[in-house]
């Protein structure tokens, strides 16, 4: 896929401010031309991969925090967070709110937060009360972003890859495994082999999916989950094992400030490095061409869950080999989004509720079939949506089950690389589901589901007349 063009200027004179560089000294260090130099800090020119290169080899880690600076995603946050109402006197354009995001990134986000805190300062049940993953933190004011909101949004901002880690995966894969891949088999005798640990089954009453103990190296799993559960937390443990220190020096990332964030960080980190470990870049991005995003194929070949598989797809984010840009969300009963990633120009709600014509929300009526839908969000732009309700059975009789609804989709222009594009009519425009962001976000007029009126438009009401909705949108 092609690579989008990245415009970071202002990430490259927070890097050269850093060291108390020139733009002269920078230049002559990277073996281009103080002009050259000069348009990228300006963003007159994207950043060419040589050069993130070599800014890689003089600033490290530093650097890395370069490819999460997506100016089209800042920009898209920036919209929805000036469509709130106390912003209706503010007249700013689409190329004031790019400029800002390209100009002054810090801001931007910063400005994103200070919304957020306001809007969590009028309704703090808004963010779940999600448990605390290390110290209990002081007691809530309902301002502050809840530690899971932080590493959700971490990953967002990083574009849902992290280099370094899916690179160590990918070659401790290479390393470790042979063509037979990585089954449960291959993952306890590498465990064995290489670090000591014996793996047995949990007793039946215990509720855990995974126990370590690092003193009797003992690695136990819950006998009742299925293969790809227990494949997963093989894997996991083997990220620990192999690059735990690594992943917790990716988690001291300053946007985590807290040392709950930290902590949550380093569990997400691990996660990634597992599902990088089962399912390497090339080889998966490999077979997800050639099988034409066959997603139930897919999970047969790695051995993985459909859930794993549509997770992976959005992670195919590494500099000259990107994946088919998609999207993807994981939503609960309720409608909280508790997973989300867009390399595309879809965007999810930041706050309330999804647009209820999408098809991840029909997924729970058909927990047994992949769902298609052909899209069009307000702005025209079309998408190929996948949805599927995944369901997480009980351990035993009377025991909770876990349903939730995969979402995955690409623009209708990529949608031929996807052989679920071959059951809709992808030129014509019948059967095209009309659905937004969300529905005060969205100023459709004729939505027999519109659950609140648009922020951005007047509303009003006549006595006399009633149509689908009690107010008609001007």
């Amino acid at each position: 896929m092609r690579d989008r063009k990245l415009f970071v200027g202002a990430g490259i004179r927070r890097l050269r401010d850093s060291r108390a560089m020139t733009q002269a000294d920078l230049a002559r260090q990277l073996r281009i031309s103080t002009a050259y130099l000069s348009q990228m800090e300006t963003n007159q020119r994207p950043v060419s991969a040589s050069v993130l290169y070599g800014l890689s080899q003089l600033f490290g880690g530093d650097a890395a925090n370069l490819m999460s600076e997506d100016p089209d995603r800042l920009a898209a946050d920036l919209r929805e967070a000036l469509s709130d109402p106390i912003f209706s006197q503010a007249e700013t354009t689409h190329v004031d709110i790019r400029a800002l995001a390209l100009s002054a990134p810090w801001l931007a986000h910063r400005f994103i937060e200070l919304h957020s805190a306001f809007r969590r300062s009028l309704d703090p049940t808004a963010i779940p009360d999600m448990p605390s993953a290390g110290r209990p933190e002081e007691p809530s004011r309902g301002v502050n972003a809840h530690p899971f909101e932080v590493v959700r949004d971490f990953f967002h901002y990083t574009d849902n890859y992290i280099d370094d880690l899916d690179l160590a995966a990918e070659r401790l894969a290479s390393r470790a495994f042979d063509q037979r891949g990585r089954d449960i088999g291959a993952l306890i005798q590498f465990l064995q082999s290489r670090h000591g640990v014996r793996v047995r089954d949990m007793q039946e009453d215990d509720a855990r999916l995974r126990s370590f103990d690092p003193k009797s190296r003992v690695l136990s799993l819950n006998p009742a989950t299925d293969a790809t559960t227990r494949g997963f937390q093989l894997a996991y443990q083997i990220a620990r094992l192999e690059n735990g220190a690594m992943i917790d020096a990716r988690a001291e990332d300053a946007t985590l400030r807290t040392p709950d964030a930290r902590a949550i960080a380093q569990t997400a980190l691990t996660n990634y490095f597992a599902a990088a470990l089962l399912m390497p870049y090339a080889a998966f991005a490999g077979e997800a061409k050639r099988m034409r995003h066959d997603l139930v194929r897919l999970g047969n070949f790695f051995g993985v869950s459909f859930e794993q598989v549509c997770h992976r797809l959005s992670t195919l984010q590494r500099t000259g080999a990107k994946g088919v840009p998609v999207y993807f969300v994981k939503l609960d009963r309720a409608g909280n989004i508790v997973k989300r990633h867009s390399s595309t120009r879809f965007q999810f709600a930041r706050f309330g509720s999804a647009c209820p014509l999408w098809n991840v929300h029909e997924a729970f009526e058909t927990p047994d079939r992949i769902l298609i839908q052909h899209a069009e969000m307000p702005d025209g732009t079309r998408y190929l949506g996948l949805a599927k309700c995944v369901v997480k059975p009980a351990h035993h009789h009377g025991g909770p089950m876990q349903r939730f609804a995969i979402g995955l989709g690409c623009a209708i222009s990529d949608a031929h690389h996807f052989v679920y594009a071959d059951e809709i009519d992808l030129r014509g425009r019948s059967g095209v589901a009309k659905i937004g962001v969300s529905c005060r976000l969205c100023a459709r007029e004729d939505c027999a589901q519109r659950s609140a009126p648009p922020l951005s438009r007047r509303l009003t009401l006549n006595q006399d007349e009633r149509g689908t909705l009690p107010y008609s949108i001007v």
